[in-house]
């Protein structure tokens, strides 16, 4: 980016005719629309013949004087010296202390800067008596001197190096080229090319108050020199003719044709018709930055602004959204854990209701069986009895109409039949293992659990056809 950086510059001064004469007022203009950019650490000569408009360039860029249109964009601090800058009535101390205090710098660097310039500016004893009195050559050297070391950092210089003697020169020179290898711009105005050609990178030729050349410092010299030589060999009438009609253009030039070049600018960078007033305004009453610049920066600056204020609004929304649905998430966990543990207490003691129930019922339905079947048994043993009973009675029928002696035998045979039988169900028993009947127990699980038959417990048992069992009963079944 450019150190400082100047567009469509013009500067116009009244002509004050002779008043005994009607004329009407007329504007010489010393400046038509210069525009040039200069960059960091680089030093631009400014070069032309008298009258072409390098003073009054120079003191526009150094605040002494106001343009009439146009604009200088620069942030950096500019510092101006000519043969004119001091304060004619005071003493060059007095210079020197204003200079500073000017500058807002503290006692103690300021201190240090005024003893810097005194050594640096050789003027000895002349430092206590009014700069009024000094030759020009000194004052250039006082000038000069507190423009280089009081905080520079864009310097213009406007023939402050001419008048100097030849050892000042060299001296001032080498402390320039120093400071623009730290970054410090230089402006230089001088009538004598060599000077411009030793300190600058690149150069503007002025005539006639126009920018007739901007470039490499050698090219726009041998154009100057050229010029020079040109106007040189006219004859005196040829010479007049061409100064009259030059200036003629000065004193007819239409700043409105400046103007619309500034407009078509602006109709590039997205300005309309409506803009116009505004325009004009800052064109010719504002006269400061460039409005394409300040719109530029404003770009660049107050849309980051905002989009930090956007992001700063969202963050905050977005922290209290968190907050707020980690506060809505636990309050509602809290509730569901409630309502689930109050769900799980009802649905463990509806479980344990129909758990207690299955069981009762099961027990219910396990006792009935066990009745059911109990009487059963019952009914078939009493069947099994009264079947019994009534073959006993046929076969006693039997039995009486046999003879006495038939029935003896058979009473003896029966007797010997039960002895016989009674022994074998105790040796039986003997070699047979004790059980107590279980709640639930029946001849059919017993079989199955002692791997025998339903017939045989009953046989061990003496239980005939009965299959019915009491709860705590002692029965025999094999080992």
């Amino acid at each position: 980016m450019a150190k400082i950086e100047i567009k469509y510059i013009t500067k116009s001064v009244p002509l004050l005719l002779d008043k005994k004469e009607k004329h009407d007022v007329k504007n010489f203009w010393e400046l038509r629309g210069i525009d040039l950019a200069v960059n960091d650490g680089e030093a631009v000569g400014v070069i032309g013949d008298n009258g072409s408009g390098k003073v009054a360039l120079m003191k526009i860029l150094g605040q002494k004087d106001k343009q009439t249109t146009g604009f200088i964009t620069t942030k950096a601090k500019r510092s101006y010296a000519s043969c004119t800058s001091l304060d004619p009535e005071k003493t060059g101390l007095e210079n020197i202390r204003q200079a500073i205090a000017q500058a807002d710098i503290d006692e103690f660097k300021g201190n240090h800067y005024t003893n810097g310039i005194i050594n640096f500016s050789e003027i000895g004893e002349l430092l206590y008596r009014p700069v009024k009195e000094y030759s020009t050559g000194m004052y250039a050297r006082l000038a000069l001197s507190i423009v280089l070391f009081i905080d520079p950092e864009l310097v213009i210089l406007d023939e402050v190096l001419s008048p100097v003697d030849r050892n000042f020169y060299f001296k001032a020179v080498q402390k320039i080229q120093q400071l623009k290898d730290t970054g410090v711009t230089f402006i230089v105005s001088e009538v004598r090319p060599v000077i411009i050609e030793t300190l600058c990178e690149r150069a503007a030729l002025l005539q006639f108050g126009v920018l007739q050349d901007f470039g490499a410092t050698t090219e726009v010299v041998r154009q100057y020199e050229y010029a020079c030589e040109w106007i040189a060999n006219l004859t005196l009438p040829e010479k007049n003719d061409y100064l009259a009609e030059k200036q003629a253009e000065q004193v007819n030039f239409d700043i409105n044709k400046v103007y619309e070049v500034f407009k078509s600018e602006q109709f590039k960078h997205g300005y309309t018709r409506k803009d116009e007033p505004r325009m004009r305004k800052e064109f010719f009453v504002e006269r400061g930055n460039d409005p394409v610049q300040r719109e530029k920066a404003t770009q660049t600056d107050k849309p980051a602004k905002r989009v930090n204020s956007k992001v700063i609004l969202a963050l905050l929304a977005l922290v209290v959204l968190v907050f707020g649905g980690v506060f809505w998430y636990q309050k509602t966990q809290a509730s569901n854990a409630t309502k689930a543990k109050g769900n799980s207490a009802s649905i463990a003691k509806v479980s344990s209701q129909k758990k207690a129930a299955s069981l009762s019922e099961s027990k219910t339905k396990a006792l009935s069986a066990k009745e059911a079947s109990q009487k059963a048994a019952s009914e078939s043993a009493q069947k099994a009895a009264e079947e019994s009973q009534r073959k006993q009675e046929e076969a006693s029928k039997q039995a009486a109409a046999s003879s006495e002696s038939a029935a003896k035998a058979s009473s003896e045979s029966a007797a010997k039949a039960s002895s016989e039988s009674a022994a074998s169900l105790s040796s039986a028993q003997a070699d047979a293992q004790t059980i107590n009947v279980a709640d639930g127990d029946t001849l059919e699980s017993l079989a199955a659990k002692y791997a025998t038959t339903v017939e045989k417990i009953q046989e061990l048992n003496n239980l005939g056809s009965s299959v019915d069992l009491t709860a705590g009963e002692t029965l025999y079944v094999p080992k």
